[in-house]
């Protein structure tokens, strides 16, 4: 800013209302104006650093509370822009420092005032500020702000020299000329002083104020207007910085929150209910850690665009977690507008998107909710959407589900299960069953299924389709599966060493499990401790292994396997992601054929045919089939007619303990003798 020139200092107005010999006494006056001058200038740019430290303290607020501390420091790096400022600190609740930015971080043992003295900013050449972190109406932690203010304290102190030495000549004159003079100077600067009280009270940083007067008072206004149009723009950046998503663009959750009460208050435009969905990328984390996060970010981008120009102008579209997205759309209540929004969002992905070199499958899954008639404020809203995006995802990719009451009932039992699962392992609680497998040819039992169960001491037999989810999600699938393991690996030997002939025993690895790190050297430990041939155990892996992962990421665990000399089966083949490629080019040696097709296969001419394709495909791939639940006698039939290698089903035999199995192995091998099994079949 170039400051204008003065047309009448206030020392000349001065030598026009006095003699010369008063000099001395306008000099007094002049000294004791810089001191006041001075003391204004500095609860003016403390003012200042206060506004920007609410601005710096808004920013962090969700950040702080996630301990995103990359993110804060970041927020932190806009202080370059404020003159003086020494160093941004921000504290948790427990005054710890989580992230500072400048020279020095203010030590939180050492008391920051909340309202310093003049004398003690002069002292100490600096201003400091210490604001709340204010999340959802709490304190979660503060921010700090130490601003220089050197040059106005040395101004000041040269000052009070000339002034001192001024006043013992002019005490007298100058208390006569002191009251007319005080009241032509401060008068401006009081109102000055009034208008910069009342943007701190309200934080509007829209209006100048005018000079009443060309002289230094005028400079001192025109200065603080420039200071306030400098605010203003900063707090327009963090402003955008604070409620937009800088990857995307889109408003962020805090945005989201805050947009979303308004709309629910003021429902408009025929309007008298609002949707709220929410968007997940399937398989996002595997995208991103399989092609690196520049491409991870682009799919981020690709998406934002793709559900913004889809989920129409009335709707309000927001990035509020990593792969999320949220829209709030205007309904009637009935849900119609809010599926029919999610319904065009989707369907947008159905043909494949180009991210850079990639082209890619992708898929959101969405779960909504309808306010007020669901959920009658913001958090439960959010909550709500939650509920029924987890339950979306669960019914598989591209699925979409609206909140309903009984999720919440979902929600309580699955931890109360959690719990449960935790203990379980130690208290004994798991069992393992084994189901036999038929050989068509030998009409002989040439192997078992290992099937955990869980026998809860409260709830009795817990269905493995409950508990499995919840221990991947918990992370406990690891060690229950390496019991599972152990436990099959040792149940097996000890039917060998009890003189029954070998046979192969197949053990269900989950896909959380098998990318476990070190999950192929566990497996060799195993056979090593147990002393169980590697030919004999059968690892089966669901189609879902292949989602969203490249396939030489999973040949590489898959070799691994092999050389290891374990058996690959894939396991409920027709009901999920595999694809004839992918059965081309990686080394399983069984393919299980997935129950809904095997049911009712005796009466159903086109599931034969299917049957009968999926067969012939399997063994000129080499690989051997199994044909999973046979219940009735007709389906065996079926499948013994189109060379199904092995038939696994209720109608063979139901799963055991092991107590009791191999009473119902001799069982069938009694009923219907026949050859010994080929080499072939007994590997």
């Amino acid at each position: 800013m170039q400051l204008k020139s003065v047309k009448m200092g206030v020392g000349r107005r001065i030598g026009v209302l006095v003699s010369t010999a008063v000099v001395a006494t306008v000099l007094c006056v002049a000294g004791l104006l810089a001191a006041y001058q001075a003391m204004q200038n500095t609860s003016m740019k403390r003012a200042a650093i206060e506004g920007t430290a609410y601005v710096f303290a808004s920013a962090v607020a969700d950040h702080l509370e996630a301990r995103e501390v990359h993110t804060i420091q970041s927020v932190l790096r806009s202080v370059d822009r404020v003159p003086g400022v020494i160093s941004a600190s921000v504290y948790d609740s427990n005054a710890n420092l989580v992230a500072t930015l400048g020279q020095r971080a203010v030590l939180r043992n050492t008391a920051v005032s909340a309202d310093p003295g003049f004398w003690e900013m002069m002292q100490t050449a600096t201003i400091p500020v210490s604001v709340s972190v204010i999340k959802s109406g709490q304190p979660v932690g503060s921010l700090v702000i130490v601003a220089d203010i050197s040059d106005l304290r040395n101004r000041f102190l040269k000052t009070m020299l000339v002034v001192t030495a001024a006043s013992i000549i002019a005490a007298a004159v100058g208390v006569l000329l002191s009251i007319p003079l005080q009241r032509r100077i401060t008068g401006p600067i009081r109102n000055l002083t009034s208008s910069m009280l009342q943007i701190k009270e309200n934080r509007e940083y829209d209006t100048n104020l005018k000079a009443e007067n060309d002289d230094e008072t005028g400079l001192m206004v025109d200065a603080f207007n420039s200071l306030i149009s400098d605010i203003r723009f900063r707090d327009q950046s963090l402003q955008k910085l604070a409620y937009y998503d800088p990857l995307t663009g889109l408003p962020n959750r805090t945005n989201f929150q805050r947009t979303l009460q308004d709309s629910l208050d003021g429902l408009t435009g025929g309007y008298d209910s609002l949707g709220v969905a929410l968007f997940n990328i399937s398989a996002f984390h595997t995208f991103n850690d399989a092609l690196g996060h520049s491409i991870g970010d682009a799919i981020l981008m690709n998406v934002a665009a793709i559900i913004k120009d889809n989920a129409g102008s009335a709707t309000m579209v927001a990035r509020v977690g990593g792969d999320e997205f949220a829209a709030i759309i205007p309904d009637n209540g009935t849900g119609t507008q809010t599926e029919a929004t999610i319904a065009r969002v989707q369907s947008a992905f159905y043909q494949p998107v180009m991210i850079l070199d990639y082209e890619l499958h992708l898929s959101l899954s969405a779960g909504a909710t309808i306010m007020p008639r669901d959920s009658r404020n913001v958090s439960d809203a959010l909550r709500h959407v939650d509920l029924a995006g987890n339950a979306a995802k669960k019914l598989g990719p591209g699925r979409a589900m609206f909140f309903t009451p009984d999720m919440d009932d979902v929600v309580k039992r699955e931890t109360e299960l959690t719990q449960a699962l935790r203990s379980a392992i130690g208290n004994q609680e798991f069992e393992v069953h084994y189901q036999p497998q038929y050989h068509v040819a030998s009409r002989s039992i040439v192997g078992f299924e290992a099937l955990l169960r869980w026998k809860h001491p409260q709830l009795g037999y817990v269905s493995p389709g409950l508990f499995v989810p919840i221990a991947e999600k918990s992370g406990m699938i690891g060690a229950i599966g390496d019991w599972v393991m152990e436990e099959s690996c040792r149940q097996a030997k000890a039917w060998i060493d009890a003189g029954e002939r070998p046979r192969p025993i197949a053990v269900n690895v989950s896909p959380a499990q098998m990318l476990q790190s070190g999950f192929v050297r566990k497996v060799g430990q195993c056979l090593e401790h147990t002393g169980l041939a590697p030919n004999l155990l059968c690892v089966e892996l669901t189609e879902s292994l292949f989602l969203g992962r490249s396939l030489n990421s999973v040949r590489v665990i898959l070799d691994d396997m092999h050389a290891l000399g374990v058996t690959l089966a894939l396991d409920d083949f027709g009901t999920g992601y595999s694809s004839l490629s992918y059965l081309s080019q990686l080394p399983f040696d069984k393919l299980k054929i997935d129950r809904s097709f095997v049911s009712g296969a005796h009466t159903s001419p086109r599931r034969r045919e299917i049957l009968r394709s999926i067969i012939v495909m399997a063994h000129s791939l080499g690989m051997e089939v199994v044909a999973e639940g046979a219940e009735e006698t007709g389906e065996i039939d079926v499948l013994r007619t189109l060379k199904s290698d092995q038939i696994q089903g209720f109608g063979i035999a139901r799963p055991e303990r092991p107590a009791t199995v191999l009473a119902t192995v001799r069982k069938i091998e009694a009923s219907a003798p026949a050859k010994a099994p080929s080499a072939a079949a007994r590997a």
